[in-house]
């Protein structure tokens, strides 16, 4: 059984009835291409933030601005794209949703100043927010389960394509004309998504929420923004501005603890917390935060220690990272047609081992050797990520109803972003507790460059072990009823 995600129609047999194959394929091209966007827009402007600031004659605070705001908007979002699905419906919330991430990109390139610059790029975010888990639900709808992990797979490689391309694209664009030209670029992009989503011509999608409820709505904006802010800021970040970080932090318990007595009364509307029975979905949303914090935190980390301890050029720090990247998006591509084919317990449980021997290789490299066990630890953990993502959002999605999934995916979206800064939060504070203990060891009293590789090491077999003690968990998932779509 499947569901038309643009009309809401009933269910039908097969495939789609209103689009036609052709139709079908075009649409699901500017669906994966939103999100790619949209994605390499969180480091596209990088490379570009030099330039930015000289131009508008501000400092490195804008730089940090420029990305901060886009991520905190993004994120915010995520989770409220169910309800915006409900009271606008996906035929005028996607392209309503790039159009806005296409004008908020016009405004970046125009901008006077830096602060005009920072509430164009909020606007963007909150565009761009919209449009991946929104694009992920409708091409959930539009196809018969049988072909969810194919299609996830081509939305995932899309989504990694777009950061792997996005720096040096910035950096090319940049060099090459002005950075106001890195924003340009998403308009001809944009509005090519927003013609070949047209494609799937239907009836709006009814109206089954009249209401939108401010309180929640402001608890989960307020929650959400301060939450990204607090663990953004780090352990070092919060010793610095300690009553900062503590408000943050106060905001977001409190804002959360909000929306939990509304739940109980029934009231809120923002989202569906009731996605988190479905023990497929909970169990995926697990997994999704433990693979998306150790796969940002070995990129974070990785040209950290070339560049620092192992006193690597820039070029070459940075060029270790663009292989594993494009090896995890062919092995994305590879295993989506096995989704289905091979038990999921088999590719999780072989995933979470790779993963976990890759960053264990990590944590095992000398500095006589450090570039080929750089590599080799990388291939293994990208084969390993492989594995587990794209069996992953399948599943997530699996026994949840259809009018549940764009709440679902809004969520699974919200979960990954925050994975990111949790993860380097978290790892960055033991990073520097075990530089401490090994500088304090006698054997590298007098080798500070030894103290730091030793200790990126503990951190990788720390993570490299958390890979191993979550593989049990895969056993939660249960199969979806074959008549199921």
């Amino acid at each position: 059984m499947a569901y038309n995600g643009l009309n809401g129609d009933a269910p039908v047999s097969g495939k789609p009835r209103s689009p036609r194959s052709w139709r079908l394929t075009v649409a699901s091209c500017g669906l994966i291409l939103a999100p790619a966007i949209q994605a390499a827009d969180a480091l596209i402007a990088n490379v570009a933030l030099p330039k930015i600031e000289a131009d508008l004659g501000s400092g490195v605070e804008l730089g940090a601005w420029v990305i901060t705001s886009y991520l905190c908007a993004t994120a915010v979002m995520a989770p409220l794209t169910g309800m915006l699905r409900r009271r606008y419906g996906a035929r005028r919330l996607f392209p309503g949703a790039v159009g806005l991430f296409v004008i908020a990109s016009v405004l970046c390139a125009m901008s006077p100043s830096g602060s005009a610059l920072v509430i164009s790029r909020i606007l963007q975010g909150i565009g761009g927010g919209v449009i991946h888990p929104l694009a992920q639900a409708i091409l959930l709808d539009i196809y018969p389960r049988e072909r969810h992990g194919r299609i996830m797979a081509a939305l995932g490689a899309g989504i990694m394509l777009g950061p792997i391309l996005g720096p040096p694209l910035g950096g090319f664009v940049t060099d090459l004309a002005s950075w106001r030209w890195v924003f340009l670029i998403n308009l001809p992009l944009g509005l090519f998504a927003i013609a070949c989503v047209w494609q799937l011509r239907g009836a709006t999608e009814p109206s089954h929420e009249s209401a939108i409820e401010p309180v929640a709505v402001g608890a989960l904006v307020l929650g959400v923004t301060c939450l990204q802010l607090f663990l953004q800021r780090g352990v070092e970040g919060l010793a610095q501005n300690p009553i900062e970080g503590i408000a943050e932090g106060g905001l977001a318990a409190a804002s959360f603890t909000v929306l939990i007595l509304r739940a109980r009364r029934g009231a809120v509307a923002v989202f569906r917390p009731e996605v988190f029975r479905d023990i497929n979905f909970a169990t995926a949303t697990f997994y999704n935060f433990m693979l998306s914090a150790l796969l940002f935190v070995t990129v974070v980390f990785l040209p950290a220690l070339a560049e620092g301890p192992l006193a690597f050029p820039a070029g070459l720090a940075g060029a270790l990272i663009v292989p594993r990247a494009m090896l995890l998006m062919t092995v994305m591509l590879l295993v989506g047609p096995l989704i289905g084919k091979i038990d999921h317990r088999i590719l999780l449980s072989t995933g979470w081992v790779l993963m976990a021997a890759g960053l264990f290789m990590l944590a095992s490299l000398r500095p006589s050797q450090s570039v080929i066990w750089i590599i080799i630890g990388s291939v293994v953990q990208s084969l390993g990520a492989g594995l587990l993502y794209i069996p992953l959002a399948t599943l997530a999605f699996s026994t949840l109803i259809p009018m549940l999934r764009t709440d679902a995916t809004g969520l699974y979206s919200l979960i990954r972003q925050l994975s990111y800064a949790a993860g380097v939060a978290i790892m960055t504070a033991l990073l520097q507790a075990r530089t401490l203990v090994r500088i304090a060891d006698h054997t590298l009293a007098h080798v500070s460059a030894g103290a730091r590789l030793a200790a990126y090491s503990d951190c990788f077999r720390v993570m490299g072990v958390a890979s191993l003690v979550i593989i049990p968990a895969i056993f939660l998932f249960r199969a979806a009823p074959a008549n199921e779509s």
